[in-house]
């Protein structure tokens, strides 16, 4: 435990350094190869947890609930509606963030909040930082560590679980091939999920592709960010517009559909209607075959016959749900990293 990590933030995995990355997942490792005996460690006995959905969640919203009851302490999870906050941050709107966020210092511990990008309501286009901003409003605001639920820009936790499930299959990431690839789907996703395992993949010095059709560019500060974190890492990021080509020698596949970056001017019957004339890039066993024996990898929930085929998502290279599980081992690892008062009991696991 070379790194003091109480009271770190995180809303970013490029606010890290890989050291620091390395010290969660290591003791994720731990943790998970313990078993049964890491659900009941009491290492946070007293502290709490507070979480804000501004939007729904299953897996985020679970593995954190259970990350922080199993290390002994509990958890707050109030409806955000019930709150006075607002998040407009103008006169006659409601409670600011500062003083929402100096309250919650005084009653709990740490702060989760998930979000979706307000310009969007707005009608406005995304901004360079959009949602993190506000996150960022709240770590400036409190001594309490924040930590990024996702935005429609990032979602460090899930990167790092992703990351980590990927290193169980291949051992050293490093000059591995991870293809984020865009996929059919009505749904209309937001950008974050693939961006941060594509931010953590150049952390790691993988070879970063974004397959997508021509129309579909992801959000160009946060592109760039990876770009940059490739760089640094050792790694090499590609975009490419041939999904079979793409799709060569590829280690680890997620195919996730994403909306335009026009979104925020068009109808959802318009996204639909321009996601509709590529059906054809969804991920099939035949596809599957051009890669280097890829794994299937998704931070759920996917849209099954759309996006991929069942064979694929229950077929023998899909690793989704160790993926899903290791989300616990991550977030236990991170509170206890972020919340334990005596650094010889993270020692002792």
């Amino acid at each position: 435990m070379t790194n003091n990590l109480k009271g770190k933030d995180i809303i970013v995995t490029s606010d890290w350094t890989k050291d620091e990355l390395d010290q969660i997942l290591d003791l994720a490792i731990k943790l998970k190869s313990k078993g049964a005996a890491s659900r009941s460690l009491d290492i946070l006995k007293g502290k709490t947890l507070m979480l804000l959905f501004f939007r729904t969640s299953t897996r985020t919203r679970t593995s954190f609930q259970i990350a922080m009851q199993e290390l002994g302490g509990f958890v707050q999870c109030p409806d955000p509606k019930d709150l006075r906050l607002s998040l407009a941050e103008k006169p006659g709107t409601g409670e600011t963030i500062k003083d929402t966020a100096l309250v919650l210092e005084r009653y709990v511990d740490a702060l989760g909040i998930r979000l979706d990008d307000p310009t969007l309501e707005e009608g406005k286009p995304p901004s360079a930082e959009g949602p993190d901003d506000i996150l960022r409003k709240f770590a400036d605001c409190t001594k309490m560590p924040v930590i990024n639920l996702m935005t429609a820009l990032h979602h460090p936790t899930q990167a790092i679980a992703d990351l980590m499930v990927m290193q169980e299959n291949v051992g050293d990431v490093r000059g591995r091939k991870a293809v984020m690839m865009w996929a059919y789907s009505p749904l209309l996703r937001a950008h974050a999920s693939p961006m941060s395992t594509g931010l953590i993949g150049g952390t790691y010095g993988m070879h970063v592709t974004f397959a997508y059709p021509e129309g579909y560019d992801l959000h160009p500060g946060v592109m760039s960010l990876i770009k940059e974190e490739c760089s640094k890492g050792g790694g090499k990021l590609e975009i490419s517009h041939d999904l079979k080509s793409a799709l060569k020698g590829a280690d680890f596949v997620y195919p996730r559909n994403w909306h335009t970056l026009d979104y925020h001017v068009h109808t959802k019957d318009e996204e639909k209607r321009l996601a509709a004339q590529h059906k054809d890039w969804r991920l099939t066993d035949s596809l599957m075959k051009l890669t280097n024996k890829g794994k299937f990898i998704h931070c759920m929930p996917f849209d099954r016959g759309n996006e991929v085929d069942d064979s694929v998502a229950d077929g023998p290279n899909s690793i989704i749900y160790d993926e899903a599980e290791n989300l616990v081992h991550v977030r236990k690892a991170l509170l206890a990293s972020l919340l334990v008062d005596d650094k010889s009991l993270l020692e002792s696991i």
